[in-house]
């Protein structure tokens, strides 16, 4: 259902002079410094601080020496101030000799190789993207796989949000706000926002495309999961003057609204787009007291500069409030009504259950951004391209009672009053975490010939930064009068069901709001900072008239962890609100990859490529970094298929096989402690693996001018070869979470004549297969034996549950006409989910029954 790769068009860079003229002289530019101040950026030596409702502070106790951590304040006004001043400085080299416009006499237009073209983009289909390398490439000359989502897709198939619905690209599933998704059996916890590391948080109304390389030729970017990476690439300034207003509606208490402007400020070369929107979506039809809300804002600026340079400058406004967020389905045990618990053995989830809120109306996940970022490229002369780019953003997430969700269930049990119920935790918390943080890139790209021309090359030299930023105080509740209510008899904490797992009675909640508790000791603080210093080189040559495409490079990175524990006993010593915990680690690593695609002809290609990729995780805990056996994770990865087109480049496809191992997996080990004593002990260590094998399949065809359609379809086998010593028998099971087998398929037929004009229908079928969703774990027990020899005693075989496999039809149909030479106006009507399947979600919440939704634009060009 979403396309992988576009038509084949060939892309040449021409020299400045034509035949018969001498090419122009190169002018003489003037050396220029861009300094990019975080000016709201304090700096401070990291000393052992405290809360505002702690004790004063004394001398810390060091488990590594003392380090610096500069929070960052005010990221908005930081980012500002550097971007205003930044095309002052730039202004130094407003008046060098002018550049020819290539177009006045014929020239072919050069093309930055730091931005995709938009007339690349055929419906759904992409031609060619910036994630894959960095630079604007060809997904077809690419010797691995790129997906990229149109913001058409998203918009034709009434997408409202970015989440675990989008499941249609082979290989992928899982995809949430917070920043997760899963891809090629791997799990990741951040995303990428116009190449900088992104914390989730997006608003759908303001990307303009979803792109995803896959594997861990993701590790161009640094840490990233072997899987690869996730990159949402901002909508753009236009020079179109035009507003558009769309409106949306429909079920679940669904509304939308979001304006759009577009167009020029007072130059030519000076143009902008701003969108804001609100999305709202909940109501009694879908679930009691579940509601979200979202308010999103976005402005991008960008101004052509007399010497070729081009500045980008945007600032983005994100929040979502959702109240009394949906709950999983817990899991199901049968006791077989014997005393004995060796036949024990979980049965399934209780989905009904989960149509149910168990949080109710003192509930609250809230999370919110502010994000600024700048880019300034410049194509110096017929070699050389140059970027820069910066990213600053402030990040918080806050909870209230989201820890009392329903607990497991059991049925079958000789106990009458613990058969058929399910009980709700007993102490609700409040959790906050504030995070912040920025990078900068620059990108030096070189475009020359050698051997007389016969070999092409592009050489990328990147060097970057990133830093992140975190404190995260939690709390348990301290309404002593509701916390003893909520856990009294007879509260409706424990909720009896009937038989199939529907409550008995109307459900009752913890009384107590967040304005009206008072909160109890800390459960948790820390606060943490990871910064990378990057950087990589990657050669591109092109052989034999184009026929042969090599890559290769290496990255290195350089991630210190700088962090102060509170709360919890790190390497043997505790932390307390006066006298922290202080952590400090540096991690080196240098990852290669190549690659090769050769053209059996321009038609058809096949393609092998090799990378390797590591992963630090910059959310672990300080007792995680401090542990003396850390090690982060690395992946190697192998890619290989073939990429082809047919019936005159209408029809393209890629067919790919992958194989990767994933090293430094923390598992569980049984050690003896201290040696020879015979006495067995359980650690943790980064020692475990997987494996991930699979092959993935995209094709799109473009049948003629009405007609599209398309597939992308993925299999991934994904087991753990080494889960460490102490649960031996979870050796070659399956990852939970990860789905074997997911795609979509999708036609659409455009109209473009007669009554038909301005119409067009699109139909999509995506398909989930049968899931686990437990560790390879679950439900075992074992014993230590002589010389530490783990046997099972029993086990509920919860490791083997899954979800089952579910089938959703999508459909939309729109009509756009004009009224004038200004006013366009756009009716789109959608039903999602046409069958009203009834089915969960990986997660094991609740899948979205039919929704029906109704959408108008109202369109304004003021050219």
């Amino acid at each position: 259902m979403l396309p992988a790769h576009g038509p084949t068009r060939q892309c040449r860079f021409i020299p400045s002079a034509r035949p018969g003229q001498t090419a122009p002289t190169t002018a003489v530019v003037k050396d220029v410094t861009v300094a990019i101040l975080f000016a709201a950026r304090g700096s401070a030596t990291v000393r052992p601080t405290t809360p505002p409702d702690a004790t004063p502070r004394s001398a810390p106790r060091l488990v590594h020496p003392t380090y610096t951590m500069k929070p960052l304040r005010h990221p908005f006004g930081a980012v500002l101030a550097a971007l205003a001043a930044l095309p002052a400085v730039l202004a130094q080299t407003a008046n060098p000799p002018a550049v020819p416009d290539p177009k006045a006499d014929g020239e072919v237009l050069k093309l930055s190789p730091f931005e995709v073209k938009a007339d690349e983009n055929r419906g759904y289909v992409a031609a060619e993207t910036m994630t894959g390398t960095r630079v604007a490439t060809q997904i077809k000359d690419l010797p691995y796989t790129v997906n990229v989502v149109t913001s058409e897709f998203f918009e034709d198939f009434a997408l409202f949000q970015l989440d675990d619905t989008l499941v249609g690209v082979g290989g992928m599933t899982g995809l949430d706000i917070g920043g997760g998704f899963n891809l090629r059996g791997f799990t990741s916890s951040s995303q990428l926002r116009d190449g900088f590391y992104r914390l989730g948080r997006y608003g759908q109304t303001n990307i303009d495309r979803l792109e995803i390389i896959k594997g861990p030729n993701a590790g161009i970017y640094g840490r990233t999961s072997p899987g690869g990476m996730v990159n949402m690439i901002s909508k753009g300034p236009r020079k179109e003057n035009a507003y558009k207003l769309t409106l949306r509606g429909g079920s679940y208490d669904t509304a939308q609204a979001t304006l759009q402007s577009t167009g020029t400020l007072g130059s030519p070369k000076t143009y902008h787009i701003l969108i804001a929107s609100q999305y709202n979506r909940g109501g009694a039809d879908l679930m009691d007291w579940f509601h979200i809300r979202e308010n999103q804002a976005f402005l991008a600026l960008k101004h052509e500069f007399d010497n070729g340079g081009r500045l980008l400058v945007s600032a983005e406004y994100f929040k979502q409030y959702r109240n009394a967020p949906q709950g999983a389905a817990p899991v199901v045990t049968d006791l077989k009504s014997t005393a004995s618990n060796l036949d024990d053995e979980a049965v399934g989830y209780a989905m009904n259950l989960a149509r149910y809120n168990a949080f109710g109306p003192h509930s609250e996940l809230y999370r919110g951004s502010n994000t600024g970022y700048f880019s300034y490229d410049r194509q110096l002369n017929d070699t050389v391209s140059i970027r820069v780019g910066g990213q600053i953003f402030a990040a918080d997430r806050w909870d209230y009672n989201q820890n009392t969700g329903f607990g497991a269930v059991t049925i079958n049990s000789t106990t009458a009053s613990a058969n058929l119920t399910s009980t709700r935790g007993a102490a609700p918390n409040r959790g906050l975490i504030f995070e912040d943080g920025g990078g900068l890139q620059f990108d030096t790209v070189a475009r020359y010939d050698l051997l007389g021309g016969r070999v092409a090359n592009k050489t990328l030299v990147t060097v970057d930064f990133n830093d992140y930023y975190r404190y995260d105080p939690t709390r348990n509740s301290g309404a002593a009068a509701a916390l003893a209510a909520w856990s009294a008899a007879g509260s409706g904490r424990v909720v009896a069901l009937t038989p199939d797992y529907r409550p008995v009675a109307p459900l009752t909640y913890f009384g107590a709001g967040l304005d009206d508790a008072p909160l109890a000791n800390l459960t948790r603080l820390t606060r943490r900072r990871a910064t990378v210093f990057g950087g990589m080189v990657r050669h591109e040559a092109r052989w034999l008239d184009d026929a042969l495409l090599t890559y290769f490079g290496a990255r290195f990175d350089k991630v210190k962890f700088s962090e102060l524990e509170y709360l919890a006993t790190v390497n043997g010593v505790q932390g307390t609100l006066t006298n922290p915990v202080v952590v400090k680690r540096t991690v080196n690593q240098t990852k290669p990859n190549f690659g090769v695609l050769y053209k059996v002809r321009d038609s058809f290609r096949v393609y092998a490529n090799y990378a390797e990729s590591y992963f630090v995780n910059q959310t672990d805990n300080p007792a995680d970094i401090a542990n003396p056996l850390y090690q982060p994770e690395t992946a190697k990865g192998w890619d290989y298929g073939i990429k082809g087109s047919l019936f005159g480049d209408r029809l393209n496809y890629t067919i790919g096989l992958f194989d990767i191992r994933r090293f430094n997996v923390r598992v569980t080990d049984i050690e003896e402690s201290p040696v020879g004593s015979g006495n067995f002990v359980q650690i943790t260590r980064p020692d475990g693996d997987q494996k991930d094998t699979g092959w993935e399949a995209d094709v799109n065809w473009a049948v003629d001018r009405h007609w599209s359609t398309g597939l992308s379809f993925g299999h991934v086998k994904a087991i753990y070869s080494d889960f460490g010593t102490a649960f031996p028998l979870s050796v070659g099971r399956k990852v939970q979470n990860i789905s074997p087998e997911n795609g979509s398929v999708y036609l659409k037929y455009s109209g473009s004549e007669g009554r038909l004009k301005g119409f067009s229908a699109n139909l999509g079928v995506t398909y989930v297969a049968e899931t686990p969703t437990e560790a390879p774990n679950a439900g075992d027990t074992y014993a230590t034996g002589a010389g530490g020899v783990r046997s099972l005693t029993r086990t509920t075989n919860q490791w083997k549950l899954t979800v089952p496999s579910f089938t959703l039809w999508n459909l939309g149909v729109t009509y756009s006409w004009k009224q004038g030479s200004a006013l366009s106006h756009q009716l789109r009507f959608n039903v999602n989910n046409v069958f009203d399947r009834d089915y969960l979600k990986v997660n094991r919440t609740l899948g979205d029954p039919r929704g029906v939704f109704v959408s108008y634009t109202l369109g304004l060009s003021r050219d």
